[in-house]
């Protein structure tokens, strides 16, 4: 078969406008050639979705996912695809699925968000439609945004366990340019006193490490100003000896070099301690 070009976006799950924060939960692709126009939706593992976004109820994102996959559907219905890379009908609907997959990925406001297009070669778009939905919903977000969203949830159950939860809430700081959202800025009067930002630093690659401590790093120094001096940094990362660990011990000199205060985030009373301190 003739390898031919296809253009793919990512589908993404942004609840909180006001953070930015999102998941990947899907793929549509198009294969103008041939009128083809598909996609996967992640329909199953909710628990992903809640454990990242704990302030949205599990009903609510499952009534979601469930109505925009109805949507897809009928989107890919119009197109006129059947499932088998050919058209459904006789006449040529390369125009309307290529119009179709446009309009669909038309950045626009809502919980449900598009990536940029893009593109890549292929000679069998279905194969390669399941190649980026492995690759971008099911292993990338079982990695480093599902990771720390676990984290997140552990420290804010050990708060809550303690009663010392109500101290922190989720508070965001901006200079006007750049802005970021900490979810656990202990308050006193109303005042920011002291941030708790679990991280997770154990992604598969030395690189991305780095990149994760850096862009955290990078954030407390641009809003220094405005931030409370008390800053403490739950962090995970490898255990085993590698390459990744040196990433991840070089990620923790550079915090502590900046004065931010780093602790085990699975070793339960080291993180109280910075806490209550």
């Amino acid at each position: 078969m003739r390898r031919q070009a296809i253009s793919y976006a990512i589908i993404r799950f942004r609840p909180h406008a006001e953070t930015e924060e999102f998941a990947n939960i899907g793929i549509v692709l198009l294969a103008p050639q041939m009128g083809y126009l598909d996609f996967r939706l992640e329909t199953k593992r909710f628990g992903r979705l809640t454990s990242f976004f704990d302030s949205v109820e599990a009903t609510t994102i499952r009534a979601v996912l469930k109505n925009y996959y109805a949507e897809l559907k009928r989107i890919k219905d119009i197109a006129g695809h059947n499932g088998s890379g050919q058209a459904r009908f006789e006449f040529e609907l390369t125009d309307n699925a290529e119009h179709l997959f446009y309009a669909l990925t038309k950045d626009r406001e809502g919980i449900i968000r598009f990536s940029e297009v893009r593109f890549a070669m292929t000679e069998d778009p279905k194969n390669k439609l399941d190649e980026l939905f492995d690759h971008y919903v099911r292993r990338n977000f079982a990695s480093s945004i599902y990771h720390e969203g676990l984290l997140e949830r552990h420290v804010r159950t050990m708060l809550k366990l303690r009663d010392i939860d109500r101290n922190f809430k989720r508070r965001s700081f901006g200079d006007g340019v750049y802005s970021a959202t900490f979810p656990f800025v202990e308050l006193a009067d109303d005042k920011p006193v002291k941030i708790l930002k679990p991280i997770y630093l154990g992604q598969d690659d030395p690189s991305r490490i780095l990149d994760h401590g850096n862009k955290w790093l990078f954030t407390v120094n641009r809003l220094k100003q405005l931030l409370p001096r008390d800053i403490v940094f739950a962090v995970e990362g490898p255990a085993d000896q590698s390459l990744r660990r040196r990433a991840f011990k070089e990620a923790i000199d550079q915090f502590r070099a900046s004065d931010i205060q780093v602790v085990d985030a699975t070793k339960e009373r080291e993180l109280l301690d910075a806490v209550q301190s």
